[in-house]
């Protein structure tokens, strides 16, 4: 199944997701490791545990959708567990930790580039920031002016529109 994404213009899952799923389909009855996101109100994050799956059959998933990242296909573990692998960064062979490129059966690398690879804003007023509107989450209270906080952005990141430019 393939469809046009009418947000990208491009077709959707891209082609070398199919390439990956057949590499996954000859893994079926051994143990992978998985890099899954891990979503909540505040952020969207990954965890590696080093914990092997056994991965035991790869079923068509019915409701595709690429504005939800819900891929068409899920896997499912020994556990009796199931995961989308529009949920998973990557799934590898023999290790979880910095695999042989042989050994990497799937990656999602544009949702990788953005959790994985991006330059991190770890200062003070970033972290006030952040830990402000959770709180603000929390208490209900999404009006952040209220905190009397504003995000931390370089003057030199606005655009001209923003600024009120010409």
């Amino acid at each position: 199944m393939t469809i046009k994404n009418e947000t990208k213009g491009q077709l959707w899952p891209p082609v070398e997701y199919f390439q990956q799923l057949s590499r996954l389909y000859d893994s079926i009855g051994e143990d992978i490791y998985l890099v899954p996101l891990l979503e909540s109100n505040q952020r969207l994050t990954f965890s590696i545990t080093g914990k092997p799956h056994k991965l035991i059959a790869i079923i068509d998933f019915p409701e595709p959708d690429p504005e939800q990242h819900l891929y068409p296909h899920m896997l499912v573990f020994a556990d009796g567990s199931g995961l989308n692998l529009g949920k998973i960064l990557k799934i590898s062979r023999k290790t979880a930790f910095n695999p042989d490129i042989k050994d990497v059966l799937y990656e999602d690398r544009p949702m990788q580039n953005i959790l994985m690879y991006t330059p991190r804003k770890l200062n003070r007023d970033y972290i006030q920031f952040v830990s402000r509107f959770a709180l603000g989450e929390i208490l209900g209270k999404k009006d952040l002016q209220q905190f009397s906080i504003k995000a931390p952005v370089k003057k030199t990141q606005l655009s001209s529109s923003v600024k009120g430019g010409k």
